[in-house]
This record gives structure tokens, C-alpha cells and sequence, in this order.
């Protein structure tokens, strides 16, 4: 079963009860993975404007 999700031992299983049995679907955290280095690219690229509207906000 492992083989056929493509998991391996430590990778997270999601387990969805339903009224016709159990569905078992691995967890993908690359969408997360993706968010987070779209955000970086996006925080670096406008760096100095995004410490601009901190501090006017008073942070």
C-alpha cells in the first residue's frame, strides 16, 4: 500500500471517513513548500516598501 500512495515511513496519511468505507490519501506539503517561496521572492523583491508600510503602521 505504501508503494501505491508513494509514501515511505515519517510521510503523513490523511484518513477521510466515509459512509462507504475509508478513503487513505497522502499529505502533499509541496503547495505549502510553493506558498512559502513565492512569498520570500515576492518579501525580497519589495523589501524596503514592506519596511516602509511597517513602520507606518508602527511596527
Amino acid at each position: 500500500m505504501l508503494d501505491s500512495l508513494n509514501l515511505q515511513v515519517g510521510d503523513e496519511l490523511q484518513i477521510i471517513d466515509t459512509d462507504d468505507g475509508v478513503i487513505l490519501r497522502p499529505v502533499r506539503h509541496d503547495n505549502y513548500k510553493r506558498q512559502i517561496n513565492a512569498a520570500r521572492v515576492v518579501m525580497d523583491k519589495y523589501e524596503a516598501a514592506l519596511q516602509k508600510l511597517a513602520k507606518e503602521a508602527g511596527y
